[in-house]
This record gives structure tokens, C-alpha cells and sequence, in this order.
């Protein structure tokens, strides 16, 4: 048996085809099974696909469309591996990505999927993605957006077995943010900090090309687990939910107010709950309420009265000099603070 299964899907996979099936191929761990599910492609990425004379791949041919969700689970169900690694074929997995998830979750058995961070690229300036690495930061994060790279996860295959866990074939966008939200009460989270994947931002990228569909499946998963938050959101509170967990923020002062109040909505839900570890949370929401607040600092508001004077701004009052070195990270963007 080989220790860990690599699943991609493909459609329509050319031309960035063959430089993820070479990024895998060309691992340093070599005791990798790669399952390739190709889902009725109307490009040449079939022939690419059989081209390749490796015993390592397992070519499984959809004859008809199934989409993304059920070649994946098609994957998932013919895996061999202790693990299972997900990649996307358009994106690079660096050298050493196998084998160093491989090393984390044997010497991590209470972790059940483990993502990287990335480097985006494709765009005008490359990016730098930098994600919670504890699980209880992950899980809290969660809320708002999916702290866990598609493409760079490697999950136990038993834990998922045990827990009949599977991509949700009704769910055709923001497949994974649905699983891992469906999934974090029973398994556990991390993250590598590091930069093991290459993640690809392209025009006919599926979350680009259904970019409003994507985001109405990521809005039912936000609005799915308020409701296990025992919050009951109406439309407003709702608008403005999935607004702050893009990063979008009301620029004036009532919207500053509303954007307070949602927060100390939610760390109020979470203090009777206690859903999430009090403290993360709290921190969490801060963070918001900070991007928040310096998003309205060139419309003449006090932003940082705004923001110092709030119940949210726990994490900053340590003394003024602690207080103001964040702001000044806030003036300056300083990367990697939001993710």
C-alpha cells in the first residue's frame, strides 16, 4: 500500500495540465499513489493525461460530467493511502510538500488535515498567503472564511472513512469550505508555516469564472454555521457578515457602529456557547474590527479612538506604545497580517 494518495480531478486542464502532474511526479517522497479523475474534459487533457508513462498514476475516466464534488469523492473512495493529498491542475506543489505533511501527521496523531501556506501568482504582484497554523484559530476562523488551501491539504483517510466524511455532491462551489465546515466539530486542523504550494490565479479558474456562484455557496456555509452559533441573522446582518469576512468594510462612521455591533454579537454567541476557545476568538474579532477601522482612516474619522475605545480592542491595551505599533502596522499593511 502506498502511504499517501494524491486526488486531483481534471477538467479542461490545459495548458497548466503538465506542470501540475509534473510537481507531483517529481516529489522527493516517491511512495505516492496519484489518482487522476478526468471528468469528461473538452480539451486535449485526456491525451495528456495518457501520455504519461508512470506506474504511479491511476487514471479513472468520467464518462459523462460529473463536476468537481463527485470526481473528488470518486477519488476518495478509490484512495489506498494512510493519506490523502488534494491538488488542483493548475497548481505547482513544491519539491518537498509530500514529505514534509507526511512528517507532520506522523508525528502529529491528534492533526486530521494539514494544509501550507502558498504564493499565489498570476496576478500583478504575487501574494503571499499566510494562514492560521493552530487548529483552534483555524476552527474560529472558519466563520468567516476557509483558513485551509484546497489544493495544499493532506487529510487521514481513516478519520474520514470513520467519520463517512465526503465532498457534498449538492454543494458545486466552495466545495471544500462546506466539507471543512461540516467537518470541525469531529476533526482537527493545521497548518505548515510554510510555503509549500503555488497556487495559480487564472481567467478560467472555476472560483473566477463562477466567481458569484462561488460566493453564494461560501455565504450558505457562513449563514449555516451562525445558525449552529444560535445567532439567527436577519438579510442586513447577513450583508454585512459575509462583507467583513471579505475584507469589505462600511467606511463611515454608523458603519463603523454597525460593523462594532455585529462583533460584539458574535463574541457575545461565543461566550455563552463557548464554541470557540474565548480568547482566540476575542482576538479573531479584533482583527476585523482593526482592518475595519483603518479602512476608514483617509475619510477624516478618528479611526484610532474608534478603535482603541472599543470593547473588541482587548488585545491592545498593554500600554500606549504597544497600542500605537499597531496601528502603525495597520497604516503601513504590513503583509501577511490579514490571513
Amino acid at each position: 500500500m502506498p502511504k499517501i494518495s494524491v486526488v486531483m480531478a481534471v477538467y479542461n486542464g490545459l495548458p497548466y495540465l503538465p506542470q501540475a502532474m509534473e510537481s507531483i511526479l517529481n516529489q522527493t517522497l516517491r511512495d505516492f499513489e496519484f489518482i487522476v479523475v478526468e471528468d469528461a474534459s473538452l480539451d486535449d487533457s485526456l491525451s495528456v493525461l495518457r501520455s504519461y508513462n508512470d506506474k504511479r498514476i491511476r487514471l479513472i475516466v468520467n464518462k459523462k460530467n460529473l463536476g468537481l464534488s463527485r470526481s473528488l469523492n470518486k477519488g476518495l473512495d478509490a484512495a489506498n493511502g494512510e493519506y490523502v493529498a488534494r491538488m488542483d491542475h493548475d497548481d505547482i506543489s513544491l519539491p518537498t510538500r509530500l514529505a514534509e505533511q507526511k512528517a507532520y501527521l506522523d508525528t502529529h496523531p491528534q492533526i486530521d488535515v494539514v494544509g501550507t501556506w502558498a504564493q499565489a501568482f498570476g496576478l500583478n504582484q504575487e501574494q503571499l498567503w499566510r494562514y492560521p497554523v493552530q487548529d483552534e484559530e483555524i476552527r474560529a476562523e472558519m466563520l468567516f472564511y476557509p483558513p485551509i488551501v484546497h489544493s495544499s491539504a493532506m487529510l487521514r483517510r481513516m478519520t474520514f472513512e470513520k467519520h463517512k466524511l465526503r465532498y457534498d455532491p449538492k454543494t458545486q462551489r466552495a466545495q471544500d469550505y462546506e466539507l471543512w465546515a461540516r467537518a470541525a466539530s469531529r476533526i482537527r486542523f493545521a497548518n505548515l508555516s510554510k510555503i509549500l504550494l503555488r497556487y495559480r490565479i487564472h481567467p478560467d479558474q472555476i472560483g473566477r469564472h463562477y466567481g458569484a456562484d462561488q460566493q453564494a455557496s461560501a455565504n450558505n456555509v457562513r449563514a449555516g454555521q451562525l445558525r449552529e452559533f444560535g445567532l439567527h441573522p436577519g438579510k442586513e446582518e447577513l450583508v454585512l457578515h459575509n462583507a467583513i469576512s471579505a475584507w469589505k468594510f462600511q467606511r463611515s462612521q454608523s458603519g463603523l457602529r454597525n460593523i462594532e455591533n455585529w462583533l460584539l454579537k458574535l463574541r457575545k454567541a461565543n461566550q455563552k456557547t463557548q464554541r470557540y476557545p474565548v480568547e482566540i476568538f476575542n482576538l479573531v474579532l479584533e482583527k476585523r474590527w482593526w482592518a475595519a477601522c483603518r479602512s476608514a482612516v483617509n475619510l477624516g474619522l478618528d479611526s484610532w479612538n474608534f478603535y482603541k475605545d472599543s470593547p473588541l480592542s482587548v488585545a491592545t491595551r498593554r500600554g500606549a506604545f504597544e497600542r500605537g505599533l499597531f496601528w502603525v502596522k495597520c497604516h503601513l499593511r504590513e503583509p501577511g497580517l490579514r490571513r
